[in-house]
């Protein structure tokens, strides 16, 4: 039987149990998976091989909750109460993250991933109840740290952010259109083993959480920015941070675009096909490269 028959209400004490409490998954960036994400994101050129170095968010393909059928939720993530705590809010996103990139991850390693429970907040807006789960994971090869994830998880029990405002948003100094497709986004669930329904699920996404088509997940699109940032500048990624403002579906085209804000950083974003602002990402790059070759 699932587990989602967790208590309606819950004291904040009991979120306070939570905090610190850690998982560690031992996995490996394996030559199958990155031609895999190789292909499901389009990217030219060959896949890197074995010993090669990697681009740094496919670190998001690494070390996810792996747990038997019946132990999911109804929207499809390992249910609430074990790892992360039993928020008695409908709707789950991946609000933002935050990486730091200390070394190249490289196909073949074996990689261990800490995650650990940082804080849990409980908010009041406009819009309802709000409650922050905030995850520090780590990626360690050999017990050496390559790379950090500051992740931020909101639920709620609010609709959608579907409508348009008034408040549009020009594109910066680069710009591209993309379009994705129900199959990219089951290969992206398959590849990082999300369960999230919102991704594959159209009926689940449009009935019981009220999207109006399949929702592209925050980290595949967070992924785009990184590698058109790098593309565009022909620098590579030390930081890289972005927030979800408003989510996009596979019904229309979507924009990335850019700006260089610094000498060695630039701001990101995502417009969605009405140019409101969908999400925004700051950059930082190695100070050992030189030179913008996208430009």
């Amino acid at each position: 039987m699932s587990k989602l028959n967790y208590k309606l209400k819950m004291d904040p004490l009991e979120y306070a149990s939570w905090i610190n409490k850690e998982e560690i998954y031992f996995d490996q960036l394996t030559e199958v998976n990155i031609n895999r994400l190789h292909y499901t994101l389009n990217l030219s050129g060959k896949p890197p091989t074995l010993g090669e170095p990697v681009f740094p968010l496919a670190l998001l393909i690494l070390g996810e909750p792996s747990v038997r059928p019946d132990e999911l939720g109804e929207d499809g993530h390992p249910a609430r109460g074990g790892f992360m705590p039993p928020v008695p809010l409908k709707r789950r996103m991946f609000a933002g993250g935050n990486y730091e990139f200390f070394q190249p991850l490289n196909v073949g390693e074996n990689v261990h991933v800490i995650w650990k429970i940082k804080d849990i907040t409980r908010k009041t807006g406009n819009s309802g109840e709000l409650v922050f789960v905030d995850i520090l994971k780590e990626f360690k090869v050999n017990q050496q740290l390559c790379a950090t994830e500051n992740r931020y998880i909101v639920y709620t029990d609010s609709k959608p952010k579907t409508s348009q405002t008034e408040e549009t948003e020009m594109p910066g100094e680069w710009e591209e259109i993309i379009k994705t497709n129900a199959i990219q986004l089951f290969r992206y669930s398959a590849l990082t083993f999300n369960g999230h329904r919102i991704h594959y699920d159209r009926t689940y996404a449009t009935e019981m959480e009220g999207y109006p088509g399949l929702v592209v997940h925050g980290p595949l699109l967070a992924t785009m920015l990184s590698l058109f940032a790098e593309r565009k500048t022909g620098k590579k990624l030390s930081k890289f941070s972005f927030r979800g403002k408003r989510p996009i579906f596979d019904l229309n085209c979507f924009t990335l675009t850019g700006s260089i804000c610094g000498k060695d950083s630039a701001e990101f974003r995502v417009l969605d096909h009405q140019s409101q602002l969908s999400m925004s990402a700051e950059v930082e790059f190695k100070k050992d490269l030189k030179g913008l070759s996208g430009r």
